[in-house]
């Protein structure tokens, strides 16, 4: 009898084990789009007049508690406030006459991607938030990964737009056609002005103290293999710039007459407005590259005139004792 009930015992904690086992993956399947956004987005509130546009239809009354699909857009009237929440901790607002877009994406898709149109969109996202899960994009640049908040104020300014990004707190990163941020931190702060054709590029440092990585196209250098013979090896340049107030980086661009390979031309200026570096490359072809056309040592133009004022006097110099031995050797010929 103890042996049937023992029996009965672990089958029944087996059972247990089996049953809590079995329950697992109810929780498991929680996935990170599940936890941190809601299936579409919702308009959460609504202040003195905002508008909806759902894809290919026309703008109307946004309401409150409603959810949209992707690729509606948002406006808030003048005077008017729109709270769009993507999921618990993730909003975004906008307000007089301010104005997002989402991207249409396929449900299920984990990411969510705004578009800036105009005026102030401030965003507010879990501090842990995932990264590759927020985009925040305009013509000439995408922020990735912004954590905690952020604010963004863009304008249309006819011959192109600008966008004054600034991370409130948290972090986030951005990215655009020649240069590259990794990260900005809280009170950070740049504006970028693009052109209208996107053929050039400017950043403002206005705020804080960052790294900015400039594309310098590709480099050829040699060095031996392990047999001993010369090989040469092709790598990508770049600039790491440190973008602080009053600080800039001007990044120009043309297209060849023939072929498709754009020409880039890119300076970086300090403070003061001095140009601390310059560089023109052709994009993917390493044996088009001038490399850095500023020298890294810090010379005055002072020093610079002074030396060569020497180096012509030294060469002035040896050009007249080179001139007096010959007229020497002439002349001793001659009395001989």
């Amino acid at each position: 009898m103890n042996k049937l009930l023992m029996s009965l015992a672990v089958v029944l904690t087996f059972s247990v084990a089996f049953a809590d086992d079995d329950a697992l993956p109810v929780v498991a399947t929680n996935t990170p789009l599940a936890k941190t956004y809601t299936t579409l987005p919702l308009c959460r509130r609504v202040e003195h007049g905002a508008s909806v546009r759902k894809p290919g239809g026309e703008w109307q009354a946004a309401e409150e508690g409603k959810f949209y699909p992707f690729g509606t857009s948002f406006r808030a009237e003048k005077g008017g406030l729109l709270v769009v929440a993507f999921g618990a901790g993730a909003t975004v607002t906008v307000a007089d006459g301010s104005e997002f877009g989402t991207r249409q994406q396929k449900i299920g898709v984990e990411s969510r991607t705004i578009s800036l149109v105009r005026g102030t969109v401030e965003i507010k996202l879990p501090d842990n938030l995932p990264v590759g899960m927020f985009f925040v994009t305009a013509p000439g640049f995408v922020a990735k990964n912004p954590a905690g908040e952020s604010r963004f104020d863009y304008v249309d300014k006819g011959d192109g737009d600008e966008a004054i990004v600034r991370c409130v707190t948290g972090s986030l990163a951005v990215e655009g056609r020649h240069f590259n941020i990794p990260v900005m931190h809280a009170a950070n702060e740049l504006k970028i002005r693009t052109s209208k054709d996107h053929l050039s590029t400017i950043l403002y440092g206005t705020s804080g103290d960052y790294a900015v990585k400039v594309d310098q196209g590709l480099m050829a250098r040699e060095e031996f293999d392990d047999e001993g013979k010369v090989k040469t090896v092709v790598e990508k340049s770049e600039l790491e710039w440190r973008l602080t107030p009053f600080t800039k980086i001007i990044i120009n661009r043309s297209v060849p007459a023939i072929g498709e390979r754009m020409s880039v031309h890119t300076m970086a200026f300090d403070a003061s407005g001095e140009r601390k570096s310059e560089r023109s490359f052709c994009e993917g072809r390493a044996e088009v590259n001038s490399g850095e056309l500023i020298p890294k040592e810090n010379v005055s133009g002072e020093e610079l005139a002074k030396r060569a004022a020497e180096m012509t006097e030294t060469t002035a110099a040896a050009d007249a004792e080179e001139t007096s031995e010959t007229t020497d050797e002439t002349a001793s010929t001659e009395e001989e």
